[in-house]
C-alpha cells in the first residue's frame, strides 16, 4: 500500500513536466522559426546595457593612492573656481553635479581632492609669478593646475610643465577631451594642456548669436534656424537681415541708446570670435611639428572688411567699444540680434520678456561649410607641473574628473541650465548642440599673448575704425613672427 501511493504520489508530480515537453514540442512544430528562450534574454541584457553618455565607461584601471590629497591650483573667478571648488550640495543642479562628481572621484581613487584658489583674471600675473616660483623650487605644491588660458600658457615656454603624452591613464580620444586643444597644443610630440568637459568654462566662454524670436516673427522673416542648417548663416547674411532692421525709436534722427537695432556687439570679445567662425588659422606646422607662420592674407583681408562693414557701415548695428556690448537694449526686446558668450544666455537673458534662440557665429561664405565656435580665452586649461610629487595619480585624476565631468556635469550645465531651464524651444537646444560640437581652441588663440597677439587682430582694428588689414599685416606681422620664433626656441631649449 505504502509503495503504490508513492508511486502514485510520484506521477502526479512529474505530471506538469510532461504536459509542459508537450507544449513545447507542439509550439516548436507550428513555428520552428520562433526565438529561443535564451536568445530573448541575451536581447534584454544587450538593451540594458546600451551605453549612453550617462553610462560611458573610461579606460581607467582599477587604482588607489592611499587616501593622498590632490591639490589643485585654480583661478579666482567664479566661473573658473567653481569649476572643481564647491564644498557643500545647494539644490542647483550644476553646483550638485560638480559636488556629486569630486566625491565619486575621491572615492574611486582614493584620493582627497584640494582646490587652491589663486588671483582673479585682473592680477593672474602674481598667480603665475607664485607658480613659476614654486614650480622651479620643486616644493611640490600643486599636482594638477587648472590655469587661466590667456597666460598660463608662457609657463610652458618655461619648461615647468610636463608633457601629458608621456603620462599614463589620459586617453585623449574620448569625447570628454576637446580634440581641437589636443591638435592644435600639440608641439613637435609634446602636449602640456588640455581642456574640455572638465573644464565648465568650455561650455560658458563659447561666443554666440542670440535672436529674438518676437521680432523675427514681426518682421516676417524666414526661419533662421534653417538658415544656418542650410550653410547661409553667412556674415553678408547677417549684415542684410540687421541693416534693415534700425528703427529711430525716439524720432530724434540720430542713432542713440533709445533706438532700435537689428545688432547689439562688441569691437572686443564678440570680434574675437568671428575669426572662428570664419575658420581662421594663422599657423601650420613645420617638418618637426613646430608651429611657423602662415597667414593667408587675401582671405584675412575679405574677412576685416566684412566684419567693418557689418559694424560700422551698417545703420542696423550698435558696436561697443569697451569690454561689454549694451546688452540690455536686446533685453528690453529692441534688437534683433545680440552677440554674447554662453554665461550671458544662462544669466542676463534669463529677464527678458521675448522668446530668444540662439546661434553659432556665421560662416564667411556658404563654401565654408562648417561653423566655429570660439571659447573665450576665459577657459582653463589643465597641466600637470613637473614637480608634481606623483604624476601618475595626477594623470589619473584629470581623467577621471573629464570622464564624469562628461557624464554629468557637462549635462547638468548645458541641458538643464541652458537648454531646458533658459531656451525657450527644442529648435534652440539643437543650436546649441551644434555650437558645443563646433568650438574650436588653437594654437595662436591660447599662445596669443606670448607671440605677439596675432588673435587680436578683429579686436585692434575695428575698435580703431579701421579696415585696411594690409596696413596692420606690414606693421606688425615681423613682430609676430619674431616672437613666435623665440617661443619655438624656448620649447626647443626646454626639451
Amino acid at each position: 500500500m505504502k509503495k503504490l501511493l508513492s508511486l502514485l504520489l510520484a506521477l502526479i508530480m512529474c505530471a506538469p513536466a510532461f504536459v509542459s515537453c508537450a507544449e513545447t514540442e507542439e509550439t516548436a512544430s507550428q513555428d520552428s522559426t520562433a526565438p529561443s528562450a535564451v536568445e530573448g534574454v541575451e536581447e534584454t541584457v544587450a538593451e540594458e546595457t546600451e551605453v549612453s553618455r550617462e553610462n560611458i565607461p573610461d579606460n581607467l584601471p582599477e587604482l588607489d593612492f592611499n587616501g593622498e590629497t590632490v591639490t589643485i591650483h585654480s583661478r579666482g573667478d567664479d566661473q573658473a573656481y567653481l569649476e572643481i571648488g564647491i564644498e557643500e550640495m545647494t539644490g542647483e543642479p550644476v553646483n550638485d553635479a560638480v559636488y556629486e562628481r569630486n566625491e565619486m572621484v575621491s572615492e574611486r581613487l582614493n584620493v582627497q581632492l584640494s582646490p587652491i584658489r589663486a588671483e582673479g583674471w585682473e592680477t593672474y600675473n602674481n598667480a603665475i609669478a607664485s607658480l613659476r616660483a614654486s614650480i622651479m623650487a620643486a616644493d611640490g605644491a600643486y599636482d594638477i593646475i587648472a590655469g587661466w588660458s590667456a597666460r598660463i600658457p608662457s609657463l610652458s615656454l618655461e619648461g615647468l610643465m610636463l608633457d601629458l603624452l608621456t603620462l599614463p591613464h589620459l586617453d585623449l580620444v574620448q569625447p570628454w577631451w576637446n580634440q581641437s586643444s589636443v591638435e592644435e597644443l600639440e608641439i613637435a610630440n609634446k602636449l602640456y594642456f588640455v581642456t574640455g568637459n572638465i573644464a565648465k568654462t568650455m561650455t560658458s566662454a563659447m561666443f554666440v548669436f542670440a535672436f529674438n524670436q518676437k521680432l523675427a516673427t514681426d518682421y516676417e522673416l524666414e526661419n533662421l534656424y534653417d538658415v544656418v542648417k542650410e550653410n547661409r548663416w553667412t556674415i553678408d547674411y547677417v549684415y542684410k537681415l540687421s541693416s534693415e532692421a534700425y528703427i529711430d525709436t525716439d524720432g530724434d534722427g540720430t542713432a542713440s541708446v533709445t533706438d532700435s537695432y537689428g545688432l547689439i556687439t562688441s569691437t572686443v570679445n564678440d570680434a574675437d570670435s568671428f575669426l572662428q567662425g570664419c575658420q581662421v588659422s594663422m599657423v601650420s606646422r613645420d617638418e618637426d611639428g613646430f608651429p611657423v607662420l602662415d597667414v593667408d592674407e587675401e582671405r584675412m583681408t575679405t574677412i576685416v572688411e566684412k566684419v567693418y562693414n557689418l559694424m560700422w557701415n551698417n545703420p542696423g548695428c550698435r558696436p561697443h567699444t569697451s569690454g561689454y556690448t549694451e546688452r540690455e537694449i536686446f533685453v528690453e526686446g529692441r534688437a534683433l540680434l545680440v552677440t554674447a558668450a554662453m554665461e550671458n544666455v544662462a544669466s542676463t537673458f534669463t529677464e527678458m520678456e521675448d522668446d530668444f534662440g540662439v546661434l553659432p557665429y556665421p560662416m564667411l561664405d556658404e563654401t565654408q561649410g562648417k561653423y566655429g565656435t570660439r571659447v573665450q580665452d576665459a577657459l582653463s586649461l589643465w597641466c600637470v607641473p613637473i614637480d608634481a610629487k606623483n604624476p601618475e595619480m595626477s594623470a589619473a585624476v584629470l581623467e577621471a574628473l573629464a570622464a564624469q565631468s562628461y557624464r554629468t556635469v557637462t549635462p547638468a550645465y548645458f541641458d538643464v541650465a541652458l537648454k531646458n531651464r533658459y531656451s525657450r524651444d527644442q529648435e534652440t537646444a539643437e543650436m546649441m548642440d551644434l555650437i558645443q560640437d563646433s568650438a574650436l581652441i588653437n594654437f595662436e588663440q591660447l599662445y596669443n599673448e606670448s607671440i605677439g597677439n596675432p588673435w587680436f587682430v578683429l579686436r585692434q582694428l575695428m575698435s580703431a575704425k579701421d579696415s585696411n588689414y594690409a596696413s596692420y599685416w606690414a606693421k606688425n606681422s615681423k613682430v609676430i613672427n619674431k616672437m613666435l620664433e623665440k617661443a619655438v626656441e624656448k620649447i626647443q631649449e626646454n626639451g
